[in-house]
This record gives C-alpha cells, sequence and structure tokens, in this order.
C-alpha cells in the first residue's frame, strides 16, 4: 500500500533541513526555546559543505590564505571532536578546515606558485623564443586572434633552448594564423607580464588571465607573423576531432548565413564570439540580454530539456519501462549526453564548462530520484566547480548563474503557493474549464521566473556593469525563448543534420538564423523604449551582503503562517524573532552606510584631486567641497578597442558614487587626452564641456564635439582671459593658453589650469595641470604669469615626463611639493626622461608615477598647517 505524501514545507529553508519527527497531536507544543546555533546539525551536510568551500574559495580570490599545515591541524581537530561525539564543535571545525583547503587552492589559482622550469622566471619585456603545443582552441575576432601555446621550451636570443612551462596567450593583430589544436609551434616576440593599471574598481585582468591558467601574453603585428611558424602536429584524442567538427560547423553557418545572425548563429553553436561587435552586444545588454550572446546555463538548459521532452514522448513506446519509474531516468540520461555534445562543441569557455557541471548535477538528481532536490543539486554543482576550477568564485559567470538559480528556485516557491493560495488554478477537477487557468499559470510562471533570475542578479549587476535594465523582465520573456528555441535548438538540430545532408539541413538552419534576426530585432527595439535602462554606482561588498540579507531573508520567510513544521515547534518563534533583529540589524547598516558615502560625497570639506592611471595618456577627477566635479581629460580609446573612459575613468566615478559630472575638461585634442571623453559626456549628464582654441581635424575628435553638440552640452572655449571660477571654496584659473597665441604645435596650446584651495587664509594649497605644454609653451606661460600664480603644491607634469618639457626655469618657478607622473608601463617613448625627474627631485619635489604607483589621490586639507595635503596610491601608500 503506497503511504501518503509528507506535506510540502511552509518555507524553502525546509528544502535545507533534515525531516525531524512530527509532534504528537495529544501533545501541546513545548513552550518556546532560546534559539541555539546547534540547529545548524539539523542542516543537511551537502549545503554546509558547499558553504565552506565557496567560503575558502572566495578567501582565496582575495590572497588571503591558510597554511597547509593549519588546515590539515583542523581536519584533525575535526575528526577527534567527531570521535568525541562533540556534534557541533567537530561539524563547526571540520567546515573551517574545508574552508581552508579551499582558500589555499583558490590563492594558488590566482598567485600561481613560481615553479622553478615557469616561463615566469624570465624578465618581464624580454624578448624570447617559445616552443611548445596549442593547447586548446583559439579565439579569433575581426582585428586579432588569441592562441594560447602550452610552452615546453624557452630561449633567450641569444642562448640556447631550455625546459619551461605555462601557458602563454599570443595575440595575432590584423589577420589570422589558421592555427590548430595540436600544432606545434615556434614563436618569438617580447614576453609581457599580465598587470592591472591600479585604479579604483577597475576589472582584474591579472586575476581573470590567472584563472584561465596563462601566465604571460605576447603581441605579434601583422609584419611579425612570420615569427609564429608550425614546426609539428601531433594529434589528440578527442580534442583535435572536437576542433574538426568545430570547423565543419562553422563552414556550414557562414556558408547559409550572413551578418548579425551568423555572428550569433556561431556564438550559440560553437561558441564563437569572434563576430559579435559592440554595438551588437551593447543591444543585448542594455535590455538585460547579454547572456543570450554567451553559451550558459540557459542555453544548455534548453537543450537538456528538449532532449528530455523527446526522449520521453518516445518511452511512450516502451511502456513496460514506463510503468518501473524508468521512463526519466531515460530521459534524463539522455538529456545528460545531449548537454555534453553540446558543450563539448564550445568548450573552449569556461561558462560553458561551468553549466554543463551544474546540467549534470541536476540530472544526476534526476537519476537518483531525487528531482525535487533543486537546492541540493545546485549545492553539488558549486563543490564540483570549486573543486575541478579552484577561484571561481571571483567568475562573473559563476556568481551570475548560482545567484540567479538560487533566486529562482527559492522565489519560484513562494510563487507557486501563493498562486494557489491566491488564484487556486490548480485547484479545479473540470478540465474544460481548466484549460485556461492552465495556461495562464503557465504563462504567470514564465514571467515569474524571468522576475526571480533577475531580482537574483541585480546587485551583482550593478556590480558588475554598472547598469539596470528596466525593460529587462519584459525582453527576457519575449527574446529569451525565441532565440533559444528558434535559434539554439533548431540551429543546433540543422547543423546536426547538415553535417550529414547539408542539403537538408540548410533551410531549418536559415529558419533559425530568422529566429535569431528577430530576437535581434527585438531587443533593438526594447533598446528604445523610454528609459529602457539606466546606470547605477558601483556597490560595495558590503552593499551587496546587505542586498542579498533582505533578498534571503524574503525568500526563506516562511510561505503559510503556520509554524515551521520541518524545525521544532519550540524554535518556530525564537526563529521570527531572529529574522527580525536581523532584519533590524541588515537596515542599521545600510543607513550607517548611506550616510557614510553621503559625508564623503557631499558634505566634505577640501579639495580631493585623483590622477588616475590610464597608460599613456592623462585623466583626473577633482572632487570639490560641496559635491561638484570636475573631470581633466580622459586617457584615450581606440575605435572597436580599449576605451579608457569607459574601462577605467567611468569605473572609478561609479565606484565613488559619482553619476554626475558637472565640467568635462579637454586639455588639447590628442587622442590619450580626449579619447576617453564620449562615454563619460553619454553617461554622466555633464553640465559644460571646456575646450582650447586649438583647431585638429582628428575624426574622432570632430566626432566627439557633434556628439557634445547633439546632446546639448554647452561647449566653452577656455583661454587665459577667462575670470576666475569658484566652486566649493575653490578658484579654478585658466593660465594659458592666451586669446592672442599663435598656434605653433599642438602641444603647446594645451589648457593650463590653476586650481587652488584655502586662498582666504593663510595655508593657500594649489594644483596645476598643464596638459603637454612643451618648451616654448612654457616659456610663453613663464612670460605672461606671475611668479606667485605658477607655484603650486602639486603639479601634473607636463607631457608625461617628456625631454622636450619640464624645462629647468619651468620646475624652478613652480617648485611643487609633489610631482605626479601619468605615463603608461614601459611606454615606447622612454617617458620620464631620466633627467627630468632628476630636476624635481633636485627642487624638493616628491615625484609619484601612475604606472608604478596606480591612481594617486590628493587630499587639500582646507585652513590647516602642515601637514597641509595626503597621499593615497592604489598600489602603494604614498604617506
Amino acid at each position: 500500500m503506497r503511504t501518503a505524501a509528507a506535506p510540502a514545507p511552509s518555507t524553502p529553508v525546509a528544502a535545507l533541513v533534515r525531516p525531524s519527527a512530527t509532534p504528537s497531536p495529544s501533545r501541546a507544543p513545548p513552550a518556546a526555546a532560546p534559539f541555539s546555533p546547534k540547529l545548524i546539525l539539523e542542516i543537511a551536510p551537502i549545503y554546509l559543505v558547499a558553504v565552506a568551500i565557496l567560503a575558502g574559495d572566495a578567501l582565496g580570490v582575495c590572497r588571503f590564505a591558510a597554511p597547509l599545515w593549519a588546515a590539515a591541524m583542523l581536519a584533525i581537530a575535526a575528526t577527534a571532536l567527531f570521535m568525541w561525539r562533540a556534534a557541533f564543535a567537530a561539524t563547526a571545525v571540520a567546515m573551517l578546515a574545508i574552508a581552508a583547503a579551499g582558500s589555499l587552492a583558490a590563492r594558488d589559482a590566482v598567485v600561481p606558485p613560481l615553479a622553478a622550469g615557469s616561463i615566469r622566471n624570465f624578465s618581464d619585456d624580454t624578448r624570447l623564443t617559445l616552443e611548445g603545443r596549442i593547447n586548446r582552441p583559439s579565439q579569433e575576432y575581426p582585428d586579432r586572434e588569441y592562441i594560447f601555446v602550452d610552452v615546453e621550451r624557452a630561449r633567450l636570443t641569444a642562448s640556447g633552448l631550455r625546459p619551461a612551462s605555462g601557458t602563454v596567450r599570443v595575440t595575432v593583430v590584423g589577420g589570422h594564423s589558421r592555427m590548430r589544436i595540436g600544432d606545434e609551434v615556434r614563436v618569438t616576440g617580447v614576453l609581457r607580464f599580465p598587470r592591472n593599471f591600479g585604479d579604483p574598481g577597475e576589472f582584474d585582468y591579472v586575476g581573470y588571465l590567472a584563472r584561465q591558467g596563462i601566465a604571460a601574453t605576447m603581441v605579434l603585428n601583422m609584419s611579425e607573423r612570420a615569427r609564429l611558424v608550425a614546426i609539428g602536429y601531433r594529434r589528440e584524442f578527442p580534442a583535435s576531432e572536437i576542433a574538426t567538427m568545430r570547423v565543419r560547423i562553422g563552414g556550414f553557418i557562414d556558408a547559409n548565413l550572413t551578418g548579425d545572425a551568423r555572428a550569433e548563429m556561431r556564438a550559440l553553436i560553437i561558441g564563437d564570439r569572434g563576430g559579435i561587435g559592440e554595438a551588437l552586444r551593447q543591444r543585448f545588454a542594455l535590455t538585460g540580454l547579454a547572456h543570450m550572446l554567451v553559451i550558459s546555463g540557459l542555453h544548455l538548459g534548453f537543450v537538456a530539456a528538449a532532449a528530455f521532452s523527446l526522449l520521453r514522448l518516445l518511452m511512450m513506446l516502451f511502456p513496460g519501462l514506463t510503468a518501473l519509474g524508468h521512463a526519466n531516468k531515460v530521459a534524463a540520461f539522455g538529456a545528460a549526453l545531449a548537454a555534453s555534445a553540446y558543450a563539448a562543441i564550445a568548450m573552449p569557455h569556461v561558462s560553458t564548462a561551468r553549466a554543463l557541471v551544474m546540467v549534470l548535477a541536476y540530472a544526476l538528481a534526476v537519476i537518483a530520484d531525487r528531482s525535487r532536490a533543486l537546492l541540493a543539486s545546485l549545492a553539488l554543482a558549486a563543490i564540483v566547480i570549486c573543486l575541478m576550477m579552484p577561484g571561481s568564485t571571483a567568475d562573473i559567470g559563476f556568481q551570475l548563474s548560482f545567484a540567479s538559480v538560487l533566486a529562482i528556485v527559492l522565489g519560484m516557491r513562494r510563487f507557486a503557493a501563493w498562486w494557489k493560495r491566491r488564484i487556486g488554478a490548480h485547484r479545479t477537477t473540470d478540465h474544460t474549464r481548466g484549460w485556461t487557468p492552465r495556461a495562464v499559470a503557465a504563462i504567470a510562471g514564465y514571467v515569474a521566473v524571468s522576475f526571480w533570475a533577475l531580482a537574483g542578479v541585480a546587485p551583482l549587476t550593478a556590480y558588475h556593469f554598472n547598469q539596470f535594465s528596466a525593460v529587462g523582465l519584459i525582453a527576457n520573456s519575449v527574446v529569451v525563448p525565441i532565440m533559444a528555441i528558434g535559434g539554439v535548438i533548431c540551429g543546433l538540430s540543422a547543423c546536426a543534420i547538415g553535417m550529414i545532408a547539408p542539403a537538408l539541413g540548410a533551410p531549418l538552419l536559415v529558419a533559425a538564423g530568422w529566429s535569431l534576426a528577430a530576437g535581434t530585432y527585438l531587443a533593438g527595439w526594447f533598446a528604445r523604449w523610454p528609459a529602457a535602462y539606466f546606470r547605477i554606482f558601483t556597490p560595495t561588498p558590503l552593499e551587496i551582503a546587505i542586498a542579498y540579507g533582505f533578498l534571503l531573508l524574503w525568500l526563506t520567510r516562511p510561505i503559510e503562517r503556520a509554524a515551521i513544521t520541518v524545525l521544532p515547534e519550540s524554535a518556530a518563534a525564537p526563529l521570527a524573532r531572529w529574522r527580525l533583529t536581523c532584519c533590524a540589524i541588515l537596515a542599521v547598516m545600510l543607513a550607517a552606510d548611506a550616510g557614510w558615502w553621503a559625508h564623503d560625497r557631499w558634505f566634505t570639506p577640501g579639495l580631493r584631486v585623483t590622477f588616475l592611471s590610464v597608460g599613456e595618456g592623462d585623466a583626473a577627477v577633482v572632487r570639490f567641497a560641496g559635491g561638484r566635479v570636475m573631470l581633466i581629460d580622459a586617457g584615450g580609446a581606440w575605435p572597436g578597442g580599449f576605451d579608457f573612459g569607459e574601462r577605467i575613468v567611468a569605473r572609478y566615478l561609479w565606484a565613488e558614487k559619482i553619476m554626475r559630472v558637472d565640467y568635462l575638461v579637454v586639455s588639447h585634442p590628442d587622442l590619450d587626452h580626449f579619447g576617453g571623453m564620449a562615454f563619460v559626456a553619454r553617461n554622466f549628464s555633464p553640465g559644460g564641456f571646456w575646450v582650447t582654441g586649438a583647431v585638429k581635424h582628428e575624426p574622432m575628435y570632430m566626432a566627439l564635439l557633434a556628439e557634445v553638440a547633439a546632446a546639448k552640452i554647452p561647449l566653452r572655449v577656455v583661454d587665459s582671459a577667462m575670470r576666475p571660477l569658484v566652486l566649493g571654496g575653490a578658484t579654478v584659473r585658466c593660465l594659458g593658453p592666451a586669446p592672442e597665441e599663435a598656434e605653433r604645435r599642438d602641444n603647446d596650446l594645451s589648457m593650463v589650469l590653476r586650481i587652488a584651495q584655502g586662498l582666504q587664509n593663510k595655508f593657500p594649497q594649489s594644483v596645476l595641470f598643464t596638459g603637454d605644454i612643451e618648451a616654448a609653451g612654457e616659456r610663453a606661460l613663464l612670460a605672461r604669469t606671475p611668479a606667485a600664480m605658477l607655484a603650486a603644491t602639486v603639479l601634473k607634469v607636463p607631457h608625461h615626463g617628456s625631454r622636450t618639457s619640464s624645462s629647468s626655469a619651468f620646475v624652478a618657478s613652480v617648485r611643487p611639493q609633489v610631482a605626479v607622473l601619468s605615463l603608461g608601463y614601459r611606454n615606447p617613448f622612454g617617458f620620464p626622461a631620466p633627467e627630468v625627474v632628476e630636476r624635481y627631485i633636485a627642487v624638493g619635489a616628491r615625484v609619484l608615477r601612475t604606472d608604478r604607483s596606480g591612481a594617486v589621490s590628493v587630499d587639500f586639507r582646507e585652513g590647516s598647517p602642515q601637514p597641509p595635503i595626503t597621499l593615497r596610491a592604489y598600489n602603494a601608500e604614498a604617506n
């Protein structure tokens, strides 16, 4: 006789907790007892292990790792405590041991230990000849190709080959090499070790490459492609066969599709994102659909679901297996195979491997008759991923995937209970009347899934991408099924058929291309809606924790008003009080955090100047008392390449909670100064745009001026005749160029600004911005400017420290306490000139370089005696 099913738990927390004995109805519930931390023993071990591994991995990513002996000692202590039956203490110590071991593995992933034969033993910027094998598929883009060489031997140009190890990413600029997995290659070039620029809020490029297993990089231009040659070939099974299949599928797609549909199909079928241009990427990103262009859990989930549904239908032909309850197991096994085959074709990306582990974990749960244990499957996936790929908690895709799935699982439980209680669509026994409510429930559930997914990733989206899509819920609900079913499922089916009968697969592939085109059009249409998206500041880790704390309290709130059945009844009331206490603590933390940032942003007295590290360029953010902000230059940008305005300047501003820049200043029309300004102008609502009278008919500069005019940003041509501007107690003066000054060179017509703080008291301090003026400009400036007006506490050194600037007379006249050099690491121009640095040191200046110190921030203390300023360097303390 079949026993009655246990009642559904009244809270999502129930899924984490072991079932407890049901109290006898003849007994009254005991009096409320204090909420005890020992209730952790009621949680299933898989969740405790997952939490410990995730915590350790996160600590390791942050460079905090316990030594191996500490992890071993904790493990021994946990074993002893278990033997003494001290369950709670043993569990706590065991979790610490697991976290300690996980932190060590993750730390080694982001900061690899230096092995004896590692390629990292060579000096940075050294010309080497390397020999090795290509160990993973190359990544092709319209203007470049990334080739990954597993180094076996290396030599300096004047010495013989010697054994070496490590993976080097070789960038071939301006073309494609057509190398393949298994090729043995020889390459000669300049070895570069990854490094960050050193700015607050920037992307951790060093950690990203380290997690990819990349030890160093090389760059080869078109003229240097002959330095990359194949010297042999060794077939590797199954990587070589998979690579050959990828080439065949890519050729089939190229033969039948064009334009964006071709680029999207290659991205979604074989994981080749090289054809996805910036305009197309932005169209999807602004509408919350960026995940559609990257093979992720969504795509593998659709493939697995399609395979499961098809096999489940086929199992109806075998009623015997169905009667035994094996139909779902067979279908799950087939779905796992289908997802694995799909992932193998697109395996070059870590996100695909991670998504496959998540799909396989759930398939295993179905096969093990644990299909409802979604949270357990998620915990198992997290454990496997962190063990296979240490450091994964720092990966953006990992964070987004697990946050969205966890929010969906917990949120849909709340939604299902709410729908059943409020609507009651599933309670009808009239199938004729029940069809419409069931359809409505299915549609509502589908939209709810999108809502919970967006809610789950919202804090992380703000942190990584500084935007929130207001149309994301609608756009995902409409576009995802069109592109996932019509594009991915049909596209995969077409490619599978096309490998056997191209004539039969081509029409289906074209139809799949139409689906992708429809999804692309709709993404662009949603992006054009008023207020379709808006920018948001970068939340701190504390703010993210507060946001997820509130979200978790909501998602785990008891669904019914009844007592929590899976916990002892005596713990229900204390648990409710504990939840209220947590909510109050989070609210206090949020208020304190908001107050701190409000004070820092609008109520801090004095002047703050931050010189950003933007490579071979200039960018400085000036924050005045009262909250006004001025940006002087914004680094460079190149069409289709790196934009310092987007990647460095904007991320710094958002990290500092700055959403509006009042004044944009371009010192002179050189690309390394104005290139990043366009992105800032589009996203920070500037109140004014300052330029000099220098004329330069460069296309990007003219495009910038046109964009400023189109946005109706007031344009002001500034020279030394400008009346001083007072902002927050500081005075801004333009010292050059003079109105009548004839143009000699663009550099000598650079805008020279002097910003002085505290002129009304006996402790005045000032900062002098000089652009790229050279010796002739310096002489003109000295001739027309009083010496007292040129003296400065802090100087932005002219022209990156070039020997054509910073003449002895100029340095003696300014006599700065601090001289900041904005320049690129190992730049090809030889900046700064050693004699220039010596001149500043000779007058008592402290010289700071952005290529070494990273961003340099200077706080001027209004009306204070010595020390008048505070220096902070991002890469090292400057005090």
